[in-house]
């Protein structure tokens, strides 16, 4: 079989990306994935899917040392890093645009909260089996779509077992990070159980070429409870339970906490119905709650308390029906969330409460999300397969107490958006190896309560923001190939070029009174770039490849957007010893990102010079090993070295108002670190 010279220069002009593992969906439908559940298919599915959509497994997040959710999305491309070095404080963007931009899910329940240097991941990646990442606007979100499964006693349980029990010791030589663990699981009949628990605590970390950041130790205690109950071969109901209560010191003082406790609750039923063409549902129904706790020291004998609770629940029924024309997917979701805190400043002595105009109370709101969408899997003969779709969207917010700049009331009737978004995927084969396919793709994001309302130290509420409408392109082709090198090899290369056009596009303008700025819509900005995956197997050798680019502009004037991510190339190799002892490597080089805003718009439509807050490039090489000893049963054993030639580097440089660099002590990420896993199940 003669082999595409596109495709094999594509794939050796890299070198590596993640160990992608199998995690393609049934359906190639835009709809809410209820939860992404892991299958035995090969590493390269994710690849040959016709969209951008990577999954990372449990195997990948460990190997790699995974400090937290973010950590382990890295190696995806043109997916980065947001909120700061801290574990506890980091967020992520997708081409470009922030996690709030994103649909993310976790055992079924949607994660609204987003808070930009606060951290919005409070789950342990110790108790995650796979993540999955959709790439471009779907399930109703501009940026994409997250979804997480975390493990099951089924997971651990081996085919003859009813019952075990495994211990997890962990510890990170940086920063003498020390985790430990408990996890007791075990099935009877149809009913399966797992409870397990996790407790971490770190100093701060070492910084590439020394300097130790303070403000990056914390702790953490985490928790999971899952029942699952086999009611037939189809039909399958799941609890889930997550905790996360975790501290950390990345406040805007030198001298301060913050303490995050988070509570997710779902449950969700599955049924094939193998028997029934029309059936095939996944629904469920779900609890979030997030409390958020600031202190800081203000300094003159003055201390300030952010005290925010984010209560939400919400449900999601989806459903593919089988019929002569074609597969039908159709579904409805609703998530409601109540917003309450309070913003105080106090004298530390005496506890009297000080007036402050610059620290406003925090706004009480209620928010709803509905949805609805139809989507059709329709085979055009034998070659060409279309998939049209529309879905409704409306976003209602009120508040009972917010107030405007001269003392107006805010929103308390109420404020209602809509948006009826379409989509059309094409797919063409146009041979075996060789698969093209076309999207387009409408999506609406809605303003945060951070932006409507906050007036506290600096920010200035807009309750006219408007929501972002998103209209993204994309093309693209796959190409798959086998005995390329070898009889039993495999090479697969997926290259895709996107558009992300976005009207009302969110930004900042500032002033001298709203030195933090205040959110406004400019008429649009667009996002552009591409992503090249590729993965390659040959025994118990596989080696995959990624590169990717986003650009951002603001069309009106411009200029760059700001948090695009650099250009990356990753690259990750897993080889299979033997029985006992799997080696790899993972390394990313970042190249120089000078594409960033030089100016920002000023309020009364001027704009001024600011710092260009890019990177240098980067070059960062992990190694990892997993050994499992034939002679003690149940004995794991994970040992790597991350940061491993100990570089200095920053995602982002960060300066002062005046202009100055910022100490590097601060932003810098961490240096090398040896770490440790060892783990015994019985």
């Amino acid at each position: 079989m003669k082999t595409s010279k596109v495709s094999l220069a594509v794939c050796l002009a890299l070198s590596s990306q993640l160990a992608i593992a199998a995690d393609e969906d049934k359906y190639l439908l835009d709809s809410i994935t209820v939860i992404a559940s892991d299958s035995e298919e090969s590493k390269q599915d994710s690849v040959r899917a016709p969209q951008a959509t990577s999954t990372v497994n449990e195997a990948t997040i460990k190997n790699m040392a995974s400090k937290n959710v973010p950590a382990a999305l890295r190696i995806i491309p043109n997916v980065d890093i947001l909120g700061g070095p801290t574990p506890t404080s980091e967020n992520i963007s997708i081409r470009g645009l922030p996690q709030s931009h994103a649909y993310v899910a976790i055992d079924g329940i949607y994660q609204s909260y987003y808070a930009t240097k606060k951290g919005s991941w409070q789950l342990n990646p110790n108790f995650v089996k796979n993540i999955k990442v959709t790439a471009g606007p779907t399930s109703g979100a501009a940026a994409g779509k997250i979804t997480i499964e975390t493990l099951s006693a089924l997971d651990l349980l081996k085919n003859d077992e009813t019952f075990g029990a495994k211990v997890d010791l962990g510890y990170r030589s940086n920063n003498a990070q020390k985790d430990y663990g408990l996890s007791l699981y075990g099935k009877a009949d149809t009913l399966d159980y797992l409870v397990a628990g996790q407790t971490s605590d770190r100093d701060g970390y070492e910084i590439g070429g020394g300097g130790v950041n303070e403000r990056t130790r914390g702790d953490q205690t985490s928790g999971l409870i899952k029942v699952g109950n086999q009611f037939s071969a189809d039909q399958r109901l799941v609890f889930t339970l997550n905790y996360d209560d975790s501290r950390s010191f990345q406040v805007r003082n030198d001298i301060g906490f913050r303490d995050s406790k988070y509570t997710g609750s779902s449950l969700v039923w599955t049924d094939a119905a193998s028997n029934n063409d029309l059936v095939d549902l996944q629904a469920s129904l779900y609890l979030n709650n997030v409390d958020s706790f600031t202190w800081e020291d203000e300094g003159d004998n003055e201390e300030g308390i952010q005290d925010i609770q984010d209560e939400s629940w919400g449900y999601s029924v989806g459903n593919n029906s089988l019929t002569d024309f074609g597969l039908l997917h159709y579904g409805t979701s609703g998530h409601f969330t109540t917003h309450t805190g309070a913003i105080i400043k106090s004298d530390s002595t005496t506890g009297e409460i000080i007036e402050d105009e610059s620290a406003a109370s925090e706004a009480s709101s209620k928010t709803r999300k509905l949805a609805g969408w139809v989507n059709l899997q329709l085979p055009v003969g034998e070659s060409f397969e279309v998939i049209p779709g529309i879905r409704y969207d409306s976003f209602y917010v009120e508040s009972s107490n917010a107030i405007g700049l001269d003392g107006e009331a805010l929103l308390r009737d109420g404020r209602t958006e809509t948006r009826t978004s379409k989509s059309l995927n094409v797919i063409y084969n146009a041979t075996d190896e060789i698969k093209f396919f076309a999207s387009y793709a409408e999506a609406i994001n809605n303003p945060r309560d951070g932006e409507l309302f906050t007036s506290g130290r600096g920010f200035k509420p807009n309750p006219e923001l408007k929501s972002e409408r998103a209209d993204n392109k994309e093309l693209g082709v796959v190409f798959d190939y086998q005995s390329v090198f070898a009889n039993n090899d495999s090479l697969v290369t997926r290259f895709n070029i996107f558009q992300n056009d976005i009207k009302d596009f969110i930004t900042d303008i500032y002033s001298v009174d709203w030195p933090d700025g205040e959110k406004v819509n400019i008429g649009q900005a667009k996002l552009k770039g591409f992503e090249i995956t590729s993965s390659y197997l040959l025994g118990d050798f596989d080696f995959s490849a990624s590169y990717g680019r986003t650009r951002g502009t603001d069309t009106n004037t411009g200029w760059y957007l700001q948090s695009m991510p650099s250009d990356k190339i990753n690259l990750v190799s897993n080889y299979t010893v033997n029985e006992e002892l799997i080696i790899g490597t993972s390394a990313t080089f970042s190249f120089t990102h000078n594409n960033v805003p030089t100016e920002q718009l000023i309020e009364g439509g001027g704009s001024e010079t600011i710092p260009a807050e890019g990177s240098e490039s980067w070059f960062t090489m992990d190694i990892f090993g997993t050994y499992e000893p034939k002679a003690v049963d149940g004995l794991t054993v994970k040992l790597s070295a991350t940061n491993l030639f100990d570089q200095s580097y920053a995602r982002r440089l960060e300066y002062e108002r005046n202009g100055d660099l910022s100490n590097p002590i601060e932003f810098y990420e961490e240096g090398r670190s040896v770490n440790l896993n060892v783990s015994y199940a019985f």
